[in-house]
């Protein structure tokens, strides 16, 4: 089949929509619906099935749709190959990521990759933990930065960074002194939340039900962004781990105090490299460069964590 009718089949599957396929493919709705028409009646069955404004795959076409992917793919890898040949990485790497490593690991990453390989574009995506699973179950990204999940087949795990959540506010908060915290604790204050708490919600519910504690959140948001502004504030606690807060810790500007319970004491972000595409070289090259910041990460917060700890020693004494 020709490449341009697997182009076509593929983003019609992935959004549900000649339409909207049409407009990413910047060609016209008409010439999409033409190509699989047409290879709907070479091959003798239906592809999709039509209805209202969308589509959707048959049977038959769920099988075509993994051919075209597959074809897709080892083609990319032949032409990244070939290219790699003369030394001059080209094409676009998808990355998806949590907010923390977006601020923190990637920039540093992309930076020296744009220089040392100026063909190298990337689609950097910021997803929230249901648009994480959403988007590994389909298995669009090449490479991935999230909480490692048994769930997320089809990608290997390349490094992994041992993180505490914890609790992060500014230095003359009154919990700031502390080694350990509770979330009972913490909810004796102002908090502000994002949008999408993941794991906080079901160990809070657990702890809050004996407890009788419950968070009074001045602000919800979805923006990490706003999070560091409201914190910076004085205005309420944040529940992060350190990745997103390096330089406002290494500072001093705020302070990230560990939460004590056991269901929080331990996450682990890790970097995830799609297993069909692991070997196309710009990925595998944008992948070096990312375990190497990884890398440089876990050696700032074990500094992080040394340097409060001398504080906290220095303030007893």
């Amino acid at each position: 089949m020709h490449a341009s009718v697997l182009r076509y089949i593929d983003q019609v599957a992935r959004l549900g929509s000649i339409r909207r396929a049409a407009s990413v493919l910047n060609v016209a709705s008409s010439a999409v619906n033409r190509q699989i028409l047409k290879l709907e009646a070479e091959i003798g069955t239906p592809l999709f099935e039509r209805a209202g404004n969308g589509v959707r795959p048959t049977p038959a076409g769920d099988f075509v749709i993994r051919h075209a992917r597959e074809t897709l793919a080892r083609w990319q890898t032949v032409t990244s190959e070939v290219t790699a040949l003369s030394g001059d990485l080209h094409g676009e790497v998808r990355i998806l990521a949590i907010p923390a490593s977006i601020v923190q690991i990637i920039p540093r990453a992309v930076s020296i990759l744009c220089k040392a390989h100026p063909n190298i574009s990337f689609g950097i995506v910021e997803a929230s933990p249901k648009e994480v699973a959403e988007e590994m179950r389909a298995r669009r990204p090449d490479l991935a930065i999230v909480f490692i999940d048994r769930r997320h087949g089809g990608y290997e795990v390349l490094s992994q960074l041992p993180l505490r959540l914890g609790a992060v506010m500014k230095p003359d908060h009154p919990l700031a002194g502390r080694r350990e915290l509770t979330l009972t604790e913490c909810a004796a204050y102002p908090v502000v939340m994002l949008s999408d708490p993941w794991l906080l919600n079901a160990t809070a519910e657990t702890e809050f039900t004996h407890s009788g504690a419950q968070f009074r959140s001045t602000v919800l948001t979805n923006s990490l962004q706003m999070t560091k502004e409201i914190m910076h504030a004085g205005i309420g606690i944040g529940f992060f781990t350190p990745v997103g807060f390096m330089r406002e810790l290494q500072s001093g500007e705020l302070v990230h105090i560990p939460l004590q319970e056991p269901g929080l004491r331990q996450s682990e972000v890790g970097l995830l490299i799609h297993r069909e595409r692991q070997n196309w070289p710009t990925v595998r090259t944008v992948a070096a460069h990312l375990m190497t910041e990884f890398a440089t990460v876990a050696t700032e917060i074990r500094e992080i964590a040394a340097a409060a700890e001398r504080r906290k020693a220095a303030a007893i004494r």
